[in-house]
């Protein structure tokens, strides 16, 4: 037995749709009735619709809009998740955070302001190079636009300075990876290209109102046996 294409096709489009209705909702991944029955192995039959859901929200959510460079970021980081489970128990929760980081993200998506066309090619910018050191002069030149003038129009449309835009992009980046990796507050600074790693904590900190470890182990994160003063 296997659930209507079009119901599992609806659930899909209200995720892209950023329905924060859905939030509401058991998400738990021991509920797969109607999924059918990949494995006899009930955490391999969990972890192949796992990661089956995962793909399928990604290219609905790509498809209406969201930047696949941040699409694909969320869906490794989660699929890296998955496969770390070892156990169908801890597997449960593993639905709902998928479905909850890609409503939220196209939420803000659908319900930020219209941006100019010069805007839009800095947000792309940023999402490709994120793991590489950004200068406004680096987007200005990639765009095609004089930095001081650049710097006014994004400010206009985005209610922030390119500058700090750019180290609430990393931090971003860092969230997922404290969340997803084993990777110490020292790499993810230096792989996302923080001028060091006391610039990296205090900007995470100022963004999310933690430090780096202590967000990872109040959310949950992947553990990190390595020795990480922050």
């Amino acid at each position: 037995y296997h659930l209507p294409m079009e119901a599992e096709y609806s659930f899909y489009r209200r995720i892209a749709n950023g329905d924060m209705e859905l939030l509401k909702l058991n998400m738990n991944a021991d509920t797969m009735e109607g999924m059918g029955k990949l494995s006899s192995s009930p955490l391999q039959n969990k972890k192949y619709h796992l990661v089956i859901l995962t793909a399928m929200i990604t290219r609905f959510c790509i498809e209406a809009g969201l930047d696949p460079e941040q699409a694909y970021t969320l869906s490794d980081m989660h699929i890296r998740k998955i496969d770390a489970c070892l156990t169908p128990e801890q597997l449960d929760p593993r639905k709902g955070a998928v479905v909850k980081d890609f409503v939220l993200a196209m939420h803000e998506l659908h319900n930020s302001p219209g941006l100019s066309y010069h805007v839009m090619q800095v947000v792309s910018y940023i999402n490709s190079h994120i793991t590489e050191p950004i200068r406004v002069s680096d987007v200005a030149d990639a765009v095609k636009l004089h930095p001081d003038y650049l710097t006014r129009l994004f400010k206009k449309d985005m209610n922030c300075s390119l500058s700090q835009y750019i180290i609430k992009e990393k931090c971003r980046a860092a969230r997922y990876m404290l969340l997803n990796s084993q990777a110490s507050c020292t790499e993810i600074s230096s792989f996302l290209y923080f001028a060091s790693c006391s610039h990296f904590v205090n900007c995470f900190k100022k963004e999310y109102g933690l430090t780096p470890n202590a967000y990872r182990k109040q959310m949950g994160g992947l553990s990190n046996d390595r020795s990480d003063a922050f």
